[in-house]
């Protein structure tokens, strides 16, 4: 067994194998032990790790460290401790969501990707949802005076926030500005002490700085209905509470369940795999559902991929009970205009844990590894964009 201590907090991992490192994290059922097949096979090329999140096998389990942030730090903070400058890695559920957010945040970390079992849900608002990375100009390139024209459209969507419900966005939503309104914004709070500066310095007021705060977001959002989308980021919980969005498939699907429940819709308790997840599940937090799911946000997952841009092999079976298959529309948005870099491989047959009951997971893993492009990974269940 081996462990290192992360914010006072053990967290255990095993590994295996020498050559180029690959770190592979577990969902949200089981631990590290069933990445055993697979660590057994890739050793001979590469040196692979196998992490217990928080909450899980033989880590700590400390309820405040469950969300997807703070096991995001757990994974930078492994890195750091064992040297580990850039590595491959495969999540599977939990550990997909975990390594895509570490991923955002940690571009050069990252060589590539391979998710499964992911909460790839549809927000249904694919069709209308603005493209991440695509920069539209907010005023035209001969526009004179463009931070005047910026200072009105943000006075105009203020006053029409004032009237209308805020935006649903809470407190892990940003919006990527250019430097004319980070200017337009610091010289507003430095006139008006209960706004926040640009660089969220603390603030008389608190109160005050929350309900500003959340107008200039809607403002913001209005003005920028047309150009850079909006991206996630999980913020300091002393900018806003933590507050559970009310349309949350994630949490529908998990957290209202026992464990053994959660373990019967992806084997048959007669099976053997039932027994040995089991044997696992039994060490994990009884929270640590409840606390994974929380704050789950589709919409948001989706674009936080869509910004990766580090080659992404997305497994997924199409007869998992766990977690619903992805759509087309879902396909179709996560793919447009990044063919190259994101290859969706539906899985027929299929349930969650495709590691465990799919003969060709290791022939696909060893391609993931091995092709320089991954769109010239050859499998006939790959999905195929609609033409229009």
């Amino acid at each position: 067994m081996s462990a290192i201590t992360v914010g006072g907090d053990l967290v255990h991992y095993e590994v295996l194998g020498r050559g180029r490192p690959v770190i592979l994290i577990h969902g949200w059922l089981g631990s590290w032990r069933y990445w055993i097949p697979a660590m057994r096979q890739l050793q001979l090329k590469y040196r692979v790790y196998a992490v217990d999140l928080f909450g899980f096998g033989d880590s700590g389990k400390n309820p405040d460290k469950y969300s997807i942030s703070q096991q995001v730090v757990l994974l930078d903070d492994f890195m750091r401790a064992l040297a580990i400058p850039k590595a491959a890695m495969i999540g599977h559920g939990l550990g997909a969501q975990v390594i895509m957010q570490f991923a955002s945040q940690n571009q050069e970390k990252v060589a590539r990707m391979m998710i499964t079992g992911a909460p790839l849900f549809d927000p249904g608002d694919l069709a209308t949802r603005p493209m991440p990375g695509r920069r539209i100009p907010l005023t035209s390139s001969n526009d004179p005076n463009p931070l005047a024209t910026t200072r009105k459209m943000i006075e105009a969507a203020e006053k029409a926030a004032a009237s209308e419900p805020f935006s649903s966005h809470n407190a892990e939503t940003v919006l990527r500005r250019p430097k004319e309104m980070d200017a337009l914004l610091t010289a507003k709070s430095t006139a008006d002490p209960t706004v926040p500066s640009s660089g969220n310095q603390t603030v008389t007021d608190p109160s005050k700085m929350i309900d500003r705060d959340r107008l200039r977001e809607a403002a913001l959002e209005a003005a920028l209905a047309r150009g850079e989308a909006a991206v996630a980021r999980e913020e300091s919980r002393s900018v806003m509470p933590s507050k559970e969005v009310a349309f949350n498939p994630l949490r529908d699907a998990l957290a209202g369940y026992s464990v053994d429940a959660l373990l019967a819709k992806c084997f048959r308790r007669s099976e053997a795999e039932y027994e040995k997840l089991q044997a696992d599940t039994a060490k994990m937090d009884d929270v640590v559902l409840r606390r994974a799911t929380l704050n789950f946000d589709a919409g948001k997952l989706l674009e936080t991929m869509r910004m990766l841009t580090m080659p992404l092999v997305i497994l997924h079976g199409m007869d998992d009970q766990l977690i619903q298959s992805p759509t087309d529309e879902v396909w179709q948005y996560l793919t447009q205009e990044r063919e190259n870099l994101v290859l969706p491989i539906p899985l027929p047959g299929v349930r969650h844990f495709p590691m465990l009951e799919y003969e060709p997971f290791m022939r696909l893993v060893n391609d993931f590894l091995e092709v320089p492009e991954i769109s010239k990974i050859e499998v006939k269940e790959r999905w195929r964009r609609r033409t229009r």
